[in-house]
């Protein structure tokens, strides 16, 4: 990571345990020059209970020193803290970040609903408009480096797409930089006549023809596919944005992978 890079890692006081914060100085502790950690600690309104009678809504000076400032004291990491108590958790979590300028947004990722995973429109709002990539944490990290899998379109005509194609290949080579990570790319197509070119793939990845999944099948069931069967640690998407709406009956394409795969998931736009 560069010198300049700035983790930016939202924190719910609600919760009991920060995978996100956990992550973070996991990150940190195996970059060759240490990130800067922006920590945000905010609530979003819509996925609370804000009854009085819940006890995790009241936390004190002994929870910050104890949660978030003691294990970043303890791996020596430079870090600031920033309160919201903003209505508009997206927006605010938004602008804080650019202000600080993060080069990454860290979150938890919430739970399923209904057996599929779903995002409420403060998160929506976050993948649309983030001006860097946002990583969705999911559980414990691994004790060992290992795959970082890049999900991509290559067979596209579209600029906005080819722009995205270059922006997750980026995102998914600067995460597979360190010791020990390898870094595979994959790539589903419907029929032949949608079929990639391999040799071009290879090329604009990087990357030997072992590690390059051209696969027929519907996109987000190949990208869960070949994520369980390389052993992903990470999977690098991206998004051009959802229309959410009260009338949403279908999950996005990020909701379903994420309904398939148990492993954290960063998310790039074309911004």
């Amino acid at each position: 990571m560069a010198k300049s890079d700035k983790l930016f890692v939202v924190i719910d006081p609600t919760l009991q345990k920060h995978v996100a914060l956990e992550r973070a100085i996991n990150i940190a502790k195996s970059a060759s020059n240490t990130p800067h950690i922006v920590i945000f600690i905010s609530v979003d309104a819509t996925r609370v209970d804000d009854k009085p009678s819940n006890k995790n809504l009241y936390r004190d000076s002994d929870w910050l020193e104890k949660e978030i400032c003691g294990p970043l004291k303890l791996n020596e990491i430079d870090f600031d803290i920033h309160f919201s108590w903003c209505s508009n958790w997206a927006g605010a979590l938004m602008q804080a970040a650019a202000s600080s300028g993060a080069t990454m947004i860290l979150m938890r990722a919430t739970t399923t609903v209904d057996s599929f995973f779903q995002f409420n429109f403060g998160k929506w709002n976050v993948f649309k408009n983030s001006k860097c990539p946002v990583l969705l944490v999911s559980g414990e990290a691994p004790t060992q480096p290992g795959v970082i899998l890049a999900a991509v379109k290559w067979q596209t005509q579209n600029g906005e797409q080819k722009l995205r194609n270059r922006k997750i290949l980026e995102a998914a080579q600067a995460a597979s930089s360190g010791v020990g990570y390898q870094l595979n790319v994959v790539n589903a197509y419907r029929d032949s006549m949608s079929h990639p070119d391999r040799g071009a793939l290879m090329r604009g990845a990087d990357v030997p023809n072992s590690r390059i999944h051209i696969t027929r099948g519907e996109p987000i069931k190949v990208v869960a596919s070949v994520a369980l069967g390389t052993q992903a640690e990470l999977v690098v998407v991206g998004t051009k944005g959802h229309s959410y709406g009260s009338t949403k009956t279908q999950p996005a394409k990020i909701e379903r992978l994420l309904s398939l795969i148990d492993v954290d998931v960063l998310v790039v736009n074309s911004k």
